[in-house]
This record gives structure tokens, C-alpha cells and sequence, in this order.
């Protein structure tokens, strides 16, 4: 511990301590140097806050671009023809309008979820599934009211029923008109044989995101649908 020694005026100080100023001229210069150097703390505070943003905001900006720079992701309309040749049509973009053919095509794969019966309770789940992505709110009334008066898991390995879409043509701007045939077969066996006609409206709504453009690529939703089964067999 270091001490200091006495002066000749019989005071002592400790060293590192600044004297304390005896002249008017030395009070003025400490305070001037007090004050000079609390500005002078402020001021690299506030350098240090100052870069610390700068440096912030250029990590933004440069994570900003990097997002700009990839490459983003841009759903393709593929058609299929009679063979199950795949042809690339183009980009599914907004002004994109589904053919009335693409239009029949999911219609018809519609009728077959939804009347056809698989001898297997998996594959008529994941048919249901699949219908109600394709339907609106009212769609998706009419799907739960045809299923709670005929439940098709009750009839699930005693009967099984293949489904033929015979056609699909356009109705009105909104709305399309099927008729098709139900086979019904118990145990391998052919028992009864049905012809159904029906109309579905219509809803064309774009796919708003990657989920929904997996599971409705041309944003078709069947709003209501009505059948009947036809008197002349």
C-alpha cells in the first residue's frame, strides 16, 4: 500500500488523488476537463450504439437479398391424355383458367370417391379425405349428409361397387352436369347394376398455398350436388 508523503504544510494525500485546485485558474480548467470528458464518454456511447445498429441493419439488409436472390418455388399445370401421357402446359399462376376437360376430369375422379366403395376401409377413408378437399363449406354439408344416411364403412367387405363416369358436360357458367353407372358386386360377384345422373356447382378458387395446391391443384370446389338414380336402366 503506497502512501504519500507529508508536505511541509502538514497535509497528506493519497497518490492518484487529484490535488484539489487552490487558484481560481485551476478550478475553471477542472471543470472545464469534467465536463470535456463526460461529453466525451456520451459521445462514444452513443458511437458504440450508432455502429452497433449499422451493423444490425446490414445483416437485414443482407439477409434480405440472399432471400431475393433464391430461387422461388413455381407450381406447373401438368395435363394428362387418354394414355396417361403427362404434357407440361405451364406455370399455375393467378390468371390461370382450368379447361372445362381438366374440369370434367377432377368431376369425374369426384363421383368416384364418393359413390364407389373399395373392399378395403383404408382406401374409402382416404377417398372421403380427399372429396371434402375438393368441396366448399356447403360441398362439405352434403358430403356429412350422405354419409350419416348411408355409411359406407358399414358396407365395407360385404359389398364393393366400381364406379363408370359415362359424361361430364358443362350445365351452365357454374355448374356441370354427370351421369354414370354403378356396378355392385358381393363376393366377387356381380348383383346389381345402376345408372345415376347429377348436377355440381361449381366454385373456381386459386390455391392460396403449397398445402392446398398439393391437394386441389386447380383450386376446383364442388359447392352443391344433386343425383338421382335414373328409372330407365
Amino acid at each position: 500500500m503506497f502512501t504519500a508523503t507529508s508536505s511541509g504544510r502538514g497535509r497528506s494525500s493519497r497518490l492518484g488523488r487529484t490535488p484539489e485546485p487552490d487558484t481560481p485558474y485551476r478550478q475553471a480548467q477542472q471543470l472545464w476537463d469534467n465536463r470535456m470528458g463526460s461529453s466525451l464518454a456520451h459521445a462514444r456511447t452513443w458511437r458504440t450504439a450508432a455502429f452497433a445498429s449499422l451493423a444490425l441493419a446490414g445483416a437485414m439488409a443482407a439477409g434480405v437479398v440472399v432471400l431475393a436472390l433464391r430461387p422461388a418455388a413455381v407450381p406447373f399445370v401438368i395435363e394428362a391424355n387418354e394414355t396417361g401421357e403427362a404434357r407440361l402446359v405451364g406455370p399455375a399462376t393467378s390468371a390461370y383458367v382450368p379447361s372445362d376437360a381438366q374440369l370434367a376430369w377432377h368431376l369425374a375422379r369426384f363421383i368416384e370417391m364418393i359413390r364407389g366403395l373399395p373392399s378395403d376401409a383404408i382406401v374409402v377413408r382416404q377417398n372421403w379425405l380427399r372429396a371434402y378437399d375438393w368441396t366448399t363449406q356447403g360441398g362439405a354439408q352434403v358430403l356429412n349428409a350422405m354419409a350419416k344416411e348411408d355409411d359406407p364403412f358399414a358396407k365395407v367387405g360385404k359389398r364393393t361397387v366400381a364406379v363408370e363416369v359415362i359424361s361430364v358436360v358443362r350445365a351452365s357458367p357454374d355448374s356441370f352436369q354427370l351421369r354414370w353407372r354403378e356396378s355392385t358386386y358381393a363376393s366377387g360377384t356381380l348383383i346389381d347394376v345402376e345408372r345415376y345422373s347429377g348436377v355440381a356447382s361449381i366454385v373456381i378458387a386459386p390455391s392460396s398455398s403449397p398445402e392446398q395446391l398439393a391437394k386441389n391443384p386447380l383450386g376446383l370446389y364442388v359447392h352443391a350436388f344433386n343425383w338421382s338414380r335414373d328409372l330407365q336402366q
